[in-house]
């Protein structure tokens, strides 16, 4: 007799076997189960293959001639800051007085920049980026300060690309991604714009995304306390992830969130004799205010940016102001953070479900959203929510989710694909300001596709139905 079972925890789906009387055959077919993709023909996968095999060979292209001479700007300001700090001098640059960051006022970085070669040369004046990270940041770049630049820069760069083509390795297989998901995120990866401009600049995006990757891998599987202290450790250098405790509180994984908290802790408290007191007291009273208010540029993708940006633009802020009200990014981040509570105010899901995955995605979406300031760089830690809905949505099998597969797609090209061209100044003033938030739009599209996903499996257990996940 026809017999309903569910296969997998992530591919959860109703499929008949049928048994004839007195036989144990059972038929099985893949290519009609729902929730699981049909089998790719081999010609489908040598299109596929050639496809992710022409984005590789390109993306291999620029990282060579980025290798050979690219300045790696960012890089070179943590670099240029970890000499200073191992000859014992001050490695930050607060410039005090000033609503943001303009040229450099700390002649130590300066005089070492010159030396070491890291200076970024404008047409009217030449300078080296600020150090803008916790201390704790310094033990990831002392080591880099005891060889040459131009080494240290090579070696970040594979470091990088090794950290992220290990996390996207990651991410599938915590996952299980099926082939043609795989082929999708491997191809939205090698053209994402925002890795190409984390690489460009040397941004240390990178470690933060394989940070984040290997938590959800550990906490994923389980593994409480070694996923608290990757996460520990990730919110030292840089506090944006500590959205995640929050969200880890949310669902009573209190050993977990205790273990993050008190693992960050830890880590910059002993930064402390190691790099100075007086450089954490110049960090954290200086340096990172002037991140608590939203810059007011098109290249802040933020909601706070885009309200300062847009008041600037039509005139309900001044012209020349180069930093919104702090007033206006709390209130953009309580927004944000009050609306993504009110949608996972449910029964909390079981840890491995689809479900708690694309909540986790839908956490890795609020971060830039909710931040004061998110640059494209911060939008590199997307590509595991991309991954998720994309498994999500191949797996599902039918057209019920269109509209959601037409708003990840679009994100996806806002996002990843659209340069930076639109950052004219003709989009800085006047009704053309909304049309230079391209990727804060692709960030809303974003959410709002994995917010539909959630509402629609919510809909679909509230009626009884097997939730085909």
């Amino acid at each position: 007799m026809p017999t309903s079972i569910h296969i997998g925890c992530c591919r959860s789906t109703s499929v008949t076997m049928e048994t004839a009387p007195g036989r144990m055959d059972t038929y099985l077919s893949p290519e009609k189960i729902p929730g699981i993709p049909p089998r790719l023909s081999h010609a489908v996968l040598v299109v596929l293959v050639l496809i992710v095999a022409t984005f590789a060979v390109r993306f291999g292209m620029d990282m060579i001639l980025l290798a050979s001479k690219g300045e790696m700007r960012d890089f070179a300001a943590c670099y240029t800051a970890a000499v200073v700090a191992r000859a014992g001098g001050a490695f930050y640059d607060p410039q005090p007085g000033r609503p943001w960051f303009a040229e450099n006022e700390n002649r130590d970085l300066i005089a070492a920049a010159r030396r070491l070669g890291t200076l970024h040369r404008h047409e009217e004046f030449e300078h080296v980026h600020i150090f803008s990270y916790p201390p704790a940041m310094m033990f990831f770049m002392l080591p880099f300060s005891f060889i040459s630049f131009h080494v240290a820069k090579l070696i970040w760069l594979a470091l990088s690309l090794f950290a992220m083509g290990w996390g996207m390795w990651l991410v599938g297989r915590t996952i299980h991604s099926h082939t043609l998901s795989s082929f999708c995120m491997v191809s939205l990866a090698l053209i994402f714009q925002p890795v190409r401009n984390t690489l460009e600049l040397g941004q240390v995006n990178a470690l933060m995304f394989i940070l984040l990757a290997v938590f959800f891998a550990l906490y994923r599987g389980g593994r409480d306390v070694p996923a608290g202290l990757v996460l520990g450790l990730s919110i030292a250098i840089r506090l944006h992830p500590a959205m995640l405790v929050l969200y880890l509180m949310w669902r009573r994984e209190f050993r977990t969130a205790v273990v993050a908290l008190a693992t960050a802790v830890a880590v910059t408290l002993l930064a402390v004799p190691i790099f100075g007191l007086d450089q954490s007291v110049i960090y954290f009273t200086q340096v990172a205010p002037k991140f608590a208010g939203a810059l007011v540029s098109v290249e802040n993708h933020s909601l706070a940016g885009f309200l300062a940006t847009i008041g600037s633009g039509l005139g309900v802020t001044p012209a020349d102001q180069e930093v919104g009200s702090p007033w206006t990014a709390r209130i953009a981040a309580g927004l944000v953070l009050a609306m993504t509570a009110v949608l996972l105010a449910r029964p909390v899901p079981a840890r491995r479900s689809c479900t708690a995955d694309l909540e986790f995605a839908l956490v890795l979406v609020l971060i830039p959203l909710a931040t004061p300031n998110a640059t494209i760089n911060h939008l590199i830690l997307l590509l595991p929510s991309y991954w998720i809905l994309c498994e999500r949505l191949l797996g599902e099998g039918s057209t019920g989710d269109l509209l959601v597969s037409s708003l990840a797609g679009l994100s996806a090209i806002l996002i990843g694909v659209v340069n930076d061209f639109y950052t004219h100044p003709l989009l800085s003033k006047g009704l053309l300001v909304f049309i230079a938030e391209i990727k804060f739009y692709g960030l809303v599209l974003l959410y709002a596709a994995i917010v539909s996903l959630l509402f629609k499996i919510r809909r679909s257990e509230g009626l009884g139905a097997p939730a085909r996940l």
